[in-house]
């Protein structure tokens, strides 16, 4: 964990700084899907400051997140590494702040800003993309899923505790943000995996395992079920 860092981490996560530094590393991109409560914002957060202290935020960052938690955010923030420069980007006078962009800095926006500006902020290379509450981005074809394709990033790692809620097709959505070939194209997708596995066959559960296989470096998921002790 980064010194400036104002928390003491669970052991898990740790692990879980751990694996988004291993992304970082590996230039791939992946989702942080524990269950809520266990921590992602702070995981997320102490990822950050430790990239700061490497010197290796070489760009400003951009979160991106319901309105509801925008300040939830700013607040976490402040809290375990204020060393961080964060600032909203959101409301009427929002056009001033990127061209006055501290090259570390971090911002704060939504989803409804993102699809607004989407044009203008696509304009920047980021230095780390964080999608808070991913599961808002689980029909490829929503303007929130195509206006976060369009941006540029280093890093782009998204948080959310529901990576399938209803069908295969999100975890698909999600992938196709994070690295677009890695599961191929939708139909194939949905031929080759999502109904053989849905349908419940056998054939589908030999898929499954298949599917869990391939994604697991890329996915990281601990219920609370299984942190209980350190809770």
């Amino acid at each position: 964990a980064p010194g400036s860092l104002q928390a003491e981490l669970r052991q898990y996560q740790k692990e879980g700084l751990a694996w988004l530094q291993f992304l970082r590393k590996t230039d791939t991109h992946g989702v942080l899907a524990d269950d809520m409560g266990l921590g992602k914002t702070l995981q997320t957060i102490a990822c950050l400051a430790l990239e700061a202290e490497g010197g290796r935020l070489g760009g400003p960052s951009l979160i991106v997140a319901p309105t509801s938690l925008l300040d939830h955010w700013q607040s976490e923030i402040a809290r375990f590494a204020p060393q961080l420069h964060s600032r909203f980007y959101h409301g009427s006078d929002r056009a001033a702040i990127l061209d006055e962009l501290p090259a570390n800095a971090i911002l704060l926006t939504t989803y409804a800003v993102l699809r607004n500006d989407v044009d203008r902020l696509a304009e920047l290379n980021w230095c780390y993309l964080v999608v808070d509450e991913a599961q808002f981005i689980k029909n490829a074809t929503s303007l929130s899923a195509r206006s976060l394709c369009q941006l540029n990033a280093r890093h782009q790692p998204c948080l959310t505790g529901t990576p399938i809620e209803n069908r295969l097709s999100e975890l698909w959505s999600l992938f196709h943000f994070l690295m677009p070939d890695f599961l191929g194209e939708h139909r194939l997708f949905q031929q080759t995996y999502a109904r053989e596995i849905e349908s419940g066959s056998p054939d589908g559960r030999h898929l499954a395992a298949r599917l869990r296989k391939r994604i697991s470096p890329f996915l990281l998921r601990r219920k609370k079920e299984l942190v209980a002790a350190e809770l």
